[in-house]
């Protein structure tokens, strides 16, 4: 098993990794057309994707994937560039993404909290953020970086009691998950 290539986001200029999401998916391939398929072990969902805020509008900024019928379809008028045999990427999308739910981001990673498999845990960050969306237009911010912080000393305090739960939880970006 393989730590996941997270989305990334920029947020206030910052570069923010996506690790929670709560709502329908952000992006879909499959509306586009395109059937993902694995990349690597890295990448079993066979896309990785940068976001970006603007004016607090949620955009798609670029886009990698691995098409399994080779079928890279434009997307918001843009070709992709790269490998059809492996990966293809789509830069300078510029689609507005108009999700509504919430969204886990985080900053500044721990290397010592580092798992190797899924994406990493909010208390693996300096800095986390849950933001909630409407339409792509950002409605609330909640910093819960001391929250998180204070969650992984209860953590270390415990035994892993159930290892296939907690391998099935580090694949998930589920924010019910806590």
């Amino acid at each position: 098993m393989t730590a996941q290539i997270p989305d990334e986001f920029i947020f206030k200029g910052k570069k923010y990794e996506l690790i929670g999401i709560k709502g329908d998916d952000l992006f879909s391939p499959e509306t586009f057309g395109m059937e993902p398929e694995m990349i690597h072990t890295a990448c079993y969902r066979g896309f990785y994707a940068k976001y970006r805020f603007t004016r607090e509008v949620l955009y798609l900024s670029e886009l990698t994937i691995n098409e399994k019928n080779n079928n890279y379809l434009p997307i918001n008028g843009i070709k992709p560039i790269g490998n059809p045999l492996h990966e293809m990427t789509y830069r300078k999308l510029n689609l507005i993404i108009p999700f509504t739910g919430k969204i886990r981001l985080a900053r500044n990673f721990l290397n010592e909290y580092y798992v190797h498999m899924g994406f990493q845990s909010p208390w693996a960050y300096e800095t986390v953020l849950d933001i909630t969306i409407k339409e792509g237009k950002v409605i609330d911010i909640k910093d819960r970086s001391e929250e998180f912080k204070l969650k992984w000393q209860e953590i270390k305090q415990q035994e892993i009691n159930n290892v296939v739960d907690w391998i099935n939880d580090a694949f998930s970006l589920d924010m019910d998950l806590e």
